[in-house]
């Protein structure tokens, strides 16, 4: 703190208010220790000499880097003061008086931190952050593109007017290029912000994920932290107590991003933001303004400072009668979005009407009972629109009757919330009561059933995985032409269920089945998570699936050429290596026709400009068009499913989608709803599968080590619900949270003729005899990822190579090899292999010979086919020898000959 306090409060007040501005900051004038704090500024205020508003508006004028005359310095600091300083609390001369309070009261707090009368402002607390939501960053960008519209619109028209002259048509004024550039290329690149200033957000556009339809609409409702993954600070990351119903404490990404990528709670809204002015004028007609209430008199003890949208408005005597006022005005004239909260250790009123906070919708509660009742529903029944004018219970009516309230992290600091009805009349003084417990969740850890019941990290991974598993992602699929998609062709919902699967839908789209699993060690092949699955099973369709791919061409215009769907004429055009032959006239492929890879899906050619035409070598003058046609990638293999043909924005344009089956095959990856994870490690025959006294053979069998240090009690849980669910032919609902009782599923099983923990004796396979021990066996709900050996198994024998160091290329998509890395090479060496290890270092990767001169050892040019060997350096042309050497190696000698570095090679014997 410097003299800058009081010399911006002395261009806002006149000098005579000064004295009375220091009672804003200081109430106390005994308080000692803040007045000394505050000394230090007074004292540098005054060696600055300033009496006068004017003299003050003069000083800070001097300082813009302006040389103008003393009245324009001191129009323009007014004007950035009126501008730029505290910009909310008005823009006018009118505002100079309440940011002069403004500065005051944050003085004063900043005192009290200093002398730790107060703790520092947590900056993790939700009710201080706000989330840009789409249609805010929108209108950001919008706004930003709008005023480079305007400037390039200033521009234009000066220069017609001073430079061209004449009439000037609107159509060359308005660039709205700029706007429609501009957003497309936010929306392509993900970057949202202004680019001059280089304030600009990264990752804001993303694609939408359609793999299952429980990751789509988790998708939509990500919120991501502007934080870097690569940030050390561990606090952005950890669960905050606020965000409770806010943020899903469970679905985070694990790695750099876990913590800063975090997903909405189920009931969770952000709000939209309402009229700032209405708001306004409903409080001001209940406060004392600021005209009317002397400076000293904010320090009294019965007053309370009222806030809006951290705006200081003014004051109010009884704090407690406003708050009443305004939270009943909510439900009727107010918007239901808006926010009261009653400070009443800083004695402040703060009402948040903006956008970007998070709400969430909780029972009012009155005279220790919910205020909704059974007799109020009648009253909340509307004709539906979507269910053909039946009545159905409005959710606008339910706010507005003042049954339910949206309540944000600001608000909820102040109320006494119960987690159950049940709980709402032991205590009087309860003020609202949460919907369910179970609504802190998220959509993805919602599916999740009795999460309360396993090992926190185990909820995260399935949140993660449940994305990853195959369903049925959209009710259209057949129709869509996404670039990939999986779909599972016999989908299930599942058994055991949770209440919020029937609110988002989930059983409509299933993303599993409900497999028979016997926890059991059982031939061997089921170690180290493991699964040993039933081939018979998967014969009848068990976790089979589909795959689709879409392949994108478009007719493009470059300069003066345009692209051409046809079938390649290998007369006027030079075409790849592949097969044209699957295509039809028009250059598209039939419908129905198998692909493998390297097909021709789409051709395309584009004329070869007559510039190049005249540049071409004389044997090439028969090449009119170069081909330009899509072919499949190398690894697939399926059967052309649709081709589509249409037109954007005059350019026509093809989609061609490739249907590829799935079967389940040792490596896939499955995976049920607790985290347990597991690869397919072998498939055996229904015959050499255990079987039980009915003859029930399990589709899966898992190790019993996965159980026990990962702590997945749910998993055993549901398999004892999904047991009870098959025998009784009801779901069972797993709502976390609620009052599952274990022995309850064991006397149900008990009354059912079955072992009451849900062991059960089983046979083998392959000898008949029973197994030594009782084992674990039942439903369970399983998914299939979309993680699969056959997408990522690799083998080379031949291939592309690259064109600088000439080795082979990298990556399954590029055809490449296999790493041989330095750890491959040591191992080598360890074992003495050094043949082997040349051959592969060498012989199969840049073999490579060269010709190096016997006198000076460099490099030699050689023309091998007319038998003529020179040295450059030393004009030799006798004394030159014949070595290999890998390609890169030789590549290095001659860069490094381009840095003034001559390494030269000896050719005499050893």
């Amino acid at each position: 703190m410097n003299s800058f306090l009081f010399l911006f409060c002395s261009a806002l007040l006149t000098w005579g208010r000064i004295r009375k501005f220091s009672k804003t900051v200081v109430p106390d004038l005994k308080d000692a220790a803040m007045l000394e704090m505050l000394r230090g500024s007074m004292e540098d205020a005054s060696t600055l000499q300033i009496f006068t508003r004017d003299e003050a508006l003069w000083f800070i004028g001097k300082r813009l880097g302006k040389q103008d005359s003393r009245e324009n310095l001191q129009r323009d600091a007014q004007g950035l003061l009126m501008r730029d300083l505290l910009p909310h609390m008005g823009v006018d001369c009118a505002a100079d008086r309440s940011k002069c309070l403004f500065i005051g009261y944050m003085v004063h707090r900043l005192l009290l931190l200093a002398l730790g009368r107060r703790e520092d402002t947590d900056r993790d607390f939700l009710g201080h952050k706000r989330i840009d939501v789409a249609g805010a960053l929108l209108t950001f960008q919008l706004n930003q593109f709008l005023v480079q519209v305007r400037k390039e619109m200033v521009k234009t028209v000066h220069d017609y007017s001073t430079n061209r002259g004449g009439v000037v048509s609107f159509g060359r004024i308005l660039h709205s290029r700029l706007i429609t550039d501009g957003l497309r290329r936010c929306l392509a690149t993900g970057n949202f912000g202004d680019m001059k200033s280089g304030n600009i957000k990264t990752g804001v556009a993303q694609t939408l994920n359609r793999l299952t339809y429980s990751s789509s609409l988790s998708n939509l409702r990500r919120i991501q932290n502007p934080i870097s993954a690569s940030s050390k600070a561990t606090k952005p990351r950890n669960l905050h107590c606020t965000q409770w119903g806010y943020i899903c404490p469970v679905e985070t990404p694990e790695g750099g991003s876990i913590g800063l990528l975090k997903n909405l709670a189920l009931m969770c809204l952000i709000s939209r933001g309402s009229d700032h002015t209405g708001v306004v004028q409903a409080v001001q007609a209940r406060i004392t303004g600021f005209h009317s209430i002397d400076l000293p008199g904010l320090a009294d003890v019965r007053v309370a400072r009222v806030f809006v949208n951290g705006t200081l408005i003014g004051v109010h005597r009884d704090p407690e009668r406003l708050l009443r006022e305004l939270r009943a005005r909510r439900r009727g004239e107010l918007s239901n979005e808006v926010s009261i909260v009653r400070d009443i250790r800083d004695r402040e009123i703060r009402v948040f009407s903006d956008g970007g906070r998070c709400l969430r919708p909780l029972f009012v509660v009155e005279r220790s009972r919910i205020k909704l009742q059974k007799t109020g529903i009648g009253e909340l029944l509307e004709p539906s629109k979507t269910l053909g004018g039946k009545r159905e219970i409005s959710w606008n009516r339910i706010i507005k009757k003042g049954y339910v309230e949206l309540i944000d992290c600001e608000e909820e600091d102040s109320l006494l919330i119960a987690m159950t009805m049940t709980e709402v009349s032991k205590n009087y003084y309860y003020s609202h009561c949460e919907m369910d417990p179970s609504m802190i969740l998220g959509i993805c850890a919602s599916i999740i059933p009795y999460p309360n019941h396993n090992q926190s990290p185990r909820n995260t991974y399935q949140s993660a995985m449940g994305k990853q598993a195959m369903g049925i992602y959209a009710s259209n699929f057949n129709m869509r032409m996404d670039t990939t998609a999986h779909v599972l062709f016999y989908p299930q919902k599942p058994l055991v269920r949770t209440k919020a699967m029937s609110y988002m839908r989930s059983n409509d789209l299933p993303a599993g089945h409900n497999a028979v699993v016997a926890i059991a060690c059982y031939s061997g092949y089921n170690q180290e998570d493991s699964i040993i699955m039933s081939r018979s099973a998967v014969e009848r369709g068990f976790f089979r699936s589909a795959f689709w791919r879409s392949y994108k061409a478009t007719e493009e215009r470059k300069k003066d050429v345009r692209e051409t769907f046809e079938n390649p004429d290998r007369k006027i055009c030079r075409v790849k290596r592949a097969d044209y032959t699957k295509l039809d006239a028009d250059g598209l492929i039939k419908p129905g026709m198998p692909v493998i890879g390297g097909d021709i899906l789409v051709g395309k050619t584009i004329p070869i400009s007559e510039a190049k035409l005249e540049n071409a070598a004389l044997d090439d003058t028969r090449l009119l068009k170069r081909d330009c046609s899509i072919a499949s990638r190398t690894s697939e293999k399926g059967v052309v499913e649709r081709v589509m043909l249409t037109e954007n924005s005059g350019n026509r344009f093809t989609k061609v989608k490739i249907r590829t089956i799935k079967i389940p095959n040792i490596g896939d990856k499955f995976c049920s709803r607790h985290g347990q994870k597991g690869t397919n490690g072998i498939q055996f025959r229904q015959e050499d599968m255990p079987f039980n006294r009915d003859g029930i053979v399990p589709d899966l069998i898992i190790n019993p080590h996965a159980i026990p240090s990962r702590m997945t009690v749910a998993h055993l849980i549901e398999t004892l619900a999904g047991k009870v669910a098959c025998y009784k032919g009801s779901e069972v609902y797993a709502t976390p949270f609620c009052s599952v009782v274990v022995e309850d599923f064991g006397k149900a099983l008990h009354q059912l003729k079955f072992q009451r923990y849900g062991n059960e004796c089983l046979y083998n396979g392959h000898t008949g005899s029973p197994l030594d021990h009782l084992i674990f066996f039942g439903p369970t709900y399983y998914q299939r990822l979309k993680h699969l050996s056959g997408d990522k198994i690799h083998a080379r024998p031949r291939g592309p190579l690259q064109p600088l160091v000439r080795q082979p290329t990298e990556g399954r998509a590029h055809e490449g090899g296999l790493r041989f890395g330095e750890m491959e090479r040591d191992c080598m060496l360890s074992y003495g292999a050094s043949q082997w290890l040349r051959e592969r270092l060498f012989r199969v990767s840049d073999y490579y010979s060269v010709h190096v001169c016997n006198i000076c050892g460099t490099i030699c040019a050689a023309d091998t086919e007319q038998n003529v060997y020179k040295c450059q350096g030393c004009d030799n042309d006798t004394r030159i020898s014949q070595t290999l050497m890998p390609y890169a190696c030789k590549l290095l000698f001659q860069e490094l000959m381009s840095m003034a570095i001559l390494p030269r090679l000896g050719t005499g014997p050893l």
